[in-house]
């Protein structure tokens, strides 16, 4: 992050003709700082662990961290001992450039000490408690979960009753269902002596695999849920799988089911803002799969969009859903870069460095206005061209669909759900304002198309309005060939405009639930910027935001209007324009390479 951050002012510093010393100074101050407080975070010695002598596994590795790394960072960037303010200013003469190349280095030094953790861990090692967990999970029925209908005794002994008068002579029938509602009877005691949920305990001692409630996951049926046919959880899996997320390394652990499923869950650490933006994400996906369903287009069309289970464990830790099946483009990419040989930031490092090259071929520098701006964007697509032409295949995905599927009928399927599903997403990323959709942010599942939604949050400006995004969408060479251009204008493009519509239809309906869903989020996103000390305090925060969540809310409404099908007449007769000629618009614009070109180097938008 600071890396990429140092990328971007330097290249704001090199835009810029006036103040030249006094903004490099500035930039080196506040990159100086940052270091500082990085030396004093991690190298920093703790009295305590100093003084004690039993020290856990981990802060022996962390006291071997120290010692292999502080002395060369902090002599690498001239910083103090201990990393104070004070010592933290810069002691030599060091340059924009000097700062990148040494962030740079340590970045790949970092990351292959990263890539060198093993793949896979012992569950019994990390967590003994959890490895050791067993249970079994009785056999329920309906009602067996709910105390209230089958704590009570009363329908026993009426039926008990009513056999000794004869009313209901005895049978193999009438002996089975005493014998049943007996046993029910005896989980509904043993339930409500465990106390774990319900008005008087409810449910049974086995715990039920997370994520099968709503929003987390939405079905036709949209009924009341039955836990007695909920995926109970028998152990955990012997092993934890570390995997690379958001450049970050998060572990994955597996439950296994009462179903003989294996349910996969990402730990994460996140702030709480994330994680009920991730919550909010979930409701909007199961709000809009009703109205799907509701729609006749779009029921007629299969289209649906699937939440994605995020669970709440503590307050800066959550459990994210996750399927082996799952891809993302930075995934497949980093795949092909290993296979091949190469530096995953090789292709970043070249485009910088070419564009840098040629506007100074062309005197950036000494042109001025709209000539400087225009300069710019012939120079980043010349090398932007050259890459996607003779560095950067576009056909990864579709390739590695090839090799995952059986023959081209599963591929077709596969593509035509893909399509439908990746047009709700990309409606979904324009009308709500969604920004950084990064490669390892594109996420879809290898076995039927579903497009994932991670870290999906929406932008806003400094004063809390939804803000434009650089491009509508995210739909960059590699996305464009794995869906085909004759199911990009007969499958992506129509189930856009149909689903926008479909939102159109129930405005009334779902007016009210996007004001709550934006003003849920723009007052998570203001507490999180600064805190609120109290209720009273959040209530007046929500009073002074009110005309701002208005504004957002017609805002989106008044983008998904724009993108439905739109019957222009003039003078009673039907416009030659085509009825979807906002959505195509919003396409040409996402993959115009004079827009891709312009796009910061974390999109990766050769990809």
């Amino acid at each position: 992050a600071l890396l990429d951050r140092a990328e971007t002012q330097i290249n704001q510093h090199k835009h810029t003709d006036k103040h030249d010393e006094d903004e490099e100074n500035a930039i080196l101050a506040s990159v100086s700082k940052t270091l500082g407080r990085i030396s004093t975070k991690f190298f920093s010695t703790s009295q305590a662990n100093a003084g004690s002598r039993r020290r856990d596994e981990r802060a022996k590795k962390t006291d071997d961290f120290k010692r292999k790394y502080k002395a060369a960072f902090e002599s690498d960037f001239s910083l103090g001992t201990a990393g104070t303010r004070e010592n933290s200013e810069i002691k030599s003469n060091l340059s924009l450039h000097d700062f990148l190349s040494r962030l740079k280095k340590w970045k790949q030094r970092l990351e292959a000490q990263v890539s060198a953790t093993p793949v896979d861990l012992p569950l019994i090692e990390s967590s003994p408690t959890l490895a050791l967990f067993s249970s079994e999970a009785p056999d329920l029925w309906a009602g067996s979960c709910d105390p209230r209908q089958s704590n009570s005794p009363s329908l026993d002994r009426e039926r008990i009753r009513d056999t000794e008068d004869g009313l209901n002579p005895p049978s193999a029938s009438s002996d089975a269902t005493t014998a049943a509602a007996s046993a029910a009877l005896a989980v509904a005691n043993a339930a409500s002596k465990e106390g774990v949920g319900g008005h008087y305990g409810g449910g049974s001692a086995a715990i039920e695999i997370p994520g099968q409630y709503v929003p987390n996951r939405t079905n036709c049926l949209d009924s009341k849920p039955n836990p007695e046919l909920h995926a109970k959880l028998v152990c955990f899996e012997s092993k934890l799988t570390v995997l690379r997320r958001n450049e970050h390394l998060v572990r994955r652990i597996g439950m296994i089911g009462s179903d003989g499923k294996t349910y996969r869950f990402l730990l994460q650490f996140a702030i709480p803002y994330w994680t009920r933006t991730d919550e909010r994400t979930s409701q909007l996906h199961y709000i809009v799969d009703k109205l799907l369903r509701k729609g006749i287009l779009s029921s007629r069309s299969y289209l649906s969009v699937q939440p994605t289970a995020v669970i709440p464990i503590a307050q800066r830790l959550r459990m994210t859903a996750e399927k082996d099946s799952r891809l993302s483009l930075d995934d497949a990419y980093r795949r092909v870069c290993e296979r091949e040989g190469e530096i995953h930031d090789s292709i970043v490092n070249y485009f910088q460095q070419a564009v840098a090259d040629n506007l100074e071929k062309r005197k950036y520098s000494a042109l001025e206005g709209p000539e400087k701006k225009r300069v710019e964007k012939a120079a980043k697509l010349e090398i932007y061209t050259n890459i996607c032409e003779t560095m950067v295949d576009a056909r990864i995905l579709l390739k590695n669909m090839h090799l995952a599927l059986d023959g081209p009928e599963g591929l077709y399927q596969f593509r035509r759900s893909f399509a439908g599903q990746l047009a709700a997403n990309s409606l979904f990323q324009y009308v709500f304002c969604v920004v950084e959709r990064n490669p390892s942010r594109f996420v879809f599942d290898q076995r039927n198309g579903q497009v994932l939604a991670p870290d999906f949050r929406f932008a806003y400006s400094n004063q809390g309005f939804l803000e434009g995004n650089e491009l509508p969408f995210r739909m960059t060479p590699n996305i464009k060939n794995l869906i085909g251009n004759h199911l990009l204008e007969g499958r992506f493009t129509p189930s856009m405009a149909t689903i926008a519509a479909c939102v159109h239809d129930q405005r009334e309906e779902i007016g009210s639930i996007l004001r709550l869903i934006l003003r849920d989020d723009i007052v998570s996103w203001y507490t999180s910027k600064s805190m609120a000390k109290s209720d009273t305090k959040t209530q007046e925060l929500e009073k002074q935001l009110a005309d701002r969540v208005t504004k957002n809310v017609s805002l989106v409404q008044a983008r998904f209007s724009a993108c439905k099908p739109n019957k222009k007449k003039e003078n009673g007769i039907l416009g030659r324009d085509a009825i979807d000629l906002k959505v195509r618009k919003l396409l040409e614009e996402a993959t115009a390479p004079e827009s891709l070109c312009m796009m910061p180097t974390t999109y990766h938008p050769w990809l």
